[in-house]
Parts: structure tokens; sequence; C-alpha cells
């Protein structure tokens, strides 16, 4: 629902989140391999727009959490950085597709430009720097070729074709 990274959701905090905007400000990350939170992987913060499912399940959250400072649990797997294992493992167990936490971001990426976002929105919201890495997440939702040719028109008009004489033989 954000397309943060892993990192960037297990350092969210409750001060992170402007209810009022409906905002989450994405300003740092958890680093597994040094254990420690820093800035985000692009080195900058970014705003993430909440939809209405966002702040219901946020709402959520909070009403379980109660007055913890992260949102999420610390979990620790997640703390020592085997989280990719636990939802593979979760994917078996469960017969579906094994997926990766960066294909949960490359899905959130293109659901919003299946829904029109355009690719700059896109690029500042799930912080990518630049055209390139964005479309190495979404290379293969075809959205950036869907509806590209429906302005082309190279046979005539119906009004027009009828007068047409065809070169192909009647059968």
């Amino acid at each position: 629902m954000t397309g943060m990274r892993n990192g960037e959701l297990f350092a969210l905090r409750w001060s992170d989140i402007d209810w009022e905007n409906k905002l989450i400000t994405v300003s740092k990350a958890y680093n597994c391999r040094k254990r420690e939170i820093s800035s985000t992987k692009a080195g900058y913060w970014r705003d993430v727009p909440m939809s209405q499912d966002c702040v219901k399940l946020l709402i959520e959250l909070k009403q379980t959490t109660g007055n913890q400072e992260f949102i999420l649990p610390r979990l620790s797997n997640w703390h020592k950085g085997i989280q990719a294992k636990v939802l593979r493992t979760f994917c078996l167990e469960n017969k579906i597709t094994s997926i990766r936490f960066h294909t949960l971001r490359a899905c959130f990426g293109t659901q919003l430009l299946r829904q029109g976002v355009p690719s700059a929105v896109l690029m500042k919201i799930a912080g990518w720097k630049d055209l390139k890495t964005m479309q190495h997440y979404i290379r293969l939702a075809r959205v950036e070729v869907a509806g590209a040719t429906d302005k082309l028109t190279i046979l005539p008009p119906e009004e027009i074709a009828a007068n047409v004489v065809s070169f192909r033989p009647r059968s």
C-alpha cells in the first residue's frame, strides 16, 4: 500500500504519519547489515500519500499496538535480515508463488501506472531517482505500451472504406 522498501517499513514510526494530510514521511531505513537505522537508500526523504485502505490499516494497527514508537512489530527475523526467507516460507506453506519484497514494490508501481499516475509522480512517491531504475521494477507490467497505438489510423474510416476497390479475388 505504500511502495516502501522493507527497511523503510521496519524503520517507520508513528511520528512519520501525518493523519490530517494523509501522508507518510519516509526519511529513514533499517540497514540489517549494520543493524542500524539511517537515511533512506536514495539519501533523501519523501512523502507517500495514504489510500483509504492504508489509513484503515494504520488505524487498526494503532489500536492494537498502543503507544509503541514503531508502527510495525519488531520481529527478530526482520531485525536479523532474514525477512525474505520468512516471506518465501509463508508463500510455500500457503501454496502460492514465492515472491520477494521488491515484487510487492513493483506491484505497487504497476498498479499506480495502470490507474494513470504519471511516471514522474510514481518516481517521487516510491523514491526512484531515475526512470531507468523505475522501469527495472515495472518492466513486466507492459503498462507503458498499453494503448500506445489506439490513435494510429492506417485503415480508412468505414464511410470511405465502402468506396474502396478491393484487390482480393471474390470467391
